[in-house]
């Protein structure tokens, strides 16, 4: 019988008000320096994601095919889609992942030959089998097929930057000594699953380890007992939202932290949700140019364009797919601004104004679900042979 043991996967944490995933192709540069003007490392490999938050894919090649993976700190071992199980081979045995759903079970394999740009993803040793309903799911949360996840046994060996003002992903040369050209440096600590860390501050007084995780789609969370005991101490407006992970789904509320701290930064009114850990996700790492160097513990943070951006979440009450072209309701918050609307679960959202629903990308149509108080938004809807317009008031909730 094969051993088993239990690594943290504290996502395939997906926002479905907030998240999306999308790239804009990717190609291996060898031997370039940094174009970023931060560091004259030089580059291993360069690929173009898109600009600001909107999270990220990578090309990953395995037998003559090209597959798109999700960079995931948060996630201990590498994982592919069970579509790829024939072709990996026998099963090593099967591991226990936690995710913030509750543990689920996931065969292992040894890694086979694929690579992300010039890298041979047999470095990994291990990958996992991640449910293939569930990354369908997330497939449409994001409006593209999504393949699996590089986790940590491959990114640990890397210096990766990520530019998202410029919308580049680097992985660049190590090196040793002080890089302040990097920006503000970090220790990274790893809990007992190999998940980096760094420490912060939460409304002054309130230490937190948080783990970085660039495959969570929001600003962040805080474990359950520290976001309770800060619901006692103060008032706070609070809002649910929708996630989905390996386990399923369910409901997490959210709040603002009106002061959070970081190495030399403070940030203003952030939105954290409860958790079973407390994390950073990409919507926070997306206000910096941030340097991961895994092999020597530390991560440089450098404030980018969007450092001060106000952080803000779905104002509709909608949470959306898109299955085979088509923009549906997955769910309706109730007493929510499309919920007294009429919109309910499984309609069609045929146009959003004038436009063409399936002509948004779902970041798009997402973003402008959150772009303020009162906001009026008109869409078309269809439900069976019954197509009407609708409007509303978006309502900001916290």
């Amino acid at each position: 019988m094969s051993e088993e043991k239990n690594y943290i996967l504290p996502k395939a944490v997906l926002v479905l008000s907030l998240c999306v995933l999308f790239l804009a192709g990717g190609c291996a540069v060898e031997t370039e320096r940094s174009s970023g003007g931060f560091t004259d490392q030089e580059i291993l490999a360069e690929f173009t994601i898109a600009k600001g938050g909107d999270p990220i894919l990578l090309p990953v090649r395995f037998k003559g095919k090209e597959y798109s993976f999700i960079p995931d700190t948060g996630l201990t071992l590498t994982g592919f889609d069970t579509s790829f199980r024939q072709s990996l081979g026998k099963a090593k045995g099967t591991k226990i992942v936690l995710t913030p759903g509750g543990p689920t079970r996931v065969e292992l394999f040894d890694a086979p030959v694929a690579f992300l740009g010039p890298f041979n993803m047999q470095e990994c040793g291990h990958v996992i089998c991640a449910d293939s309903g569930m990354l369908t799911f997330v497939s449409s949360i994001e409006g593209r097929k999504i393949s699996g996840c590089v986790g940590m046994n491959f990114l640990m060996n890397h210096v990766i930057q990520i530019d998202f003002d410029k919308g580049k992903l680097l992985f660049l040369e190590p090196t040793t000594g002080k890089r302040p050209d990097l920006g503000e440096e970090l220790a990274i600590k790893y809990n007992p699953q190999g998940i980096p860390q760094i420490s912060g501050n939460i409304l002054g007084d309130i230490k937190v380890d948080f783990m970085i995780d660039t495959g969570a789609n929001t600003t962040g969370a805080l474990d359950s007992k520290i976001f309770k005991n800060i619901l006692a101490k103060k008032q706070m407006k609070t809002s649910e939202t929708l996630f989905a992970t390996l386990a399923g789904t369910m409901r997490r509320r959210r709040a603002r932290m009106s002061k959070i701290s970081g190495g030399p930064f403070e940030y203003q009114n952030l939105i954290f949700a409860e958790g079973n850990g407390s994390q950073l996700g990409l919507l926070f790492l997306a206000r910096h140019i941030v340097t991961f160097d895994f092999p020597n513990s530390k991560v440089y943070l450098k404030k980018g364009k969007e450092f001060d951006k106000v952080d803000e979440t779905d104002m509709s009450g909608l949470h959306l797919l898109r299955i085979s072209g088509k923009t549906v309701v997955y769910s309706v918050d109730e007493d929510s601004p499309a919920h007294k609307a009429g919109i309910r679960h499984n309609d069609i959202i045929l146009k959003v104004g004038n436009k063409d629903a399936s002509e948004y990308d779902m970041w798009e149509l997402r973003r402008l679900l959150m772009s303020g108080d009162k906001k009026k938004i008109v869409m078309t809807t269809k439900r069976g042979d019954n197509v009407k317009e609708v409007s509303f008031l978006l309502e900001k909730k916290i």
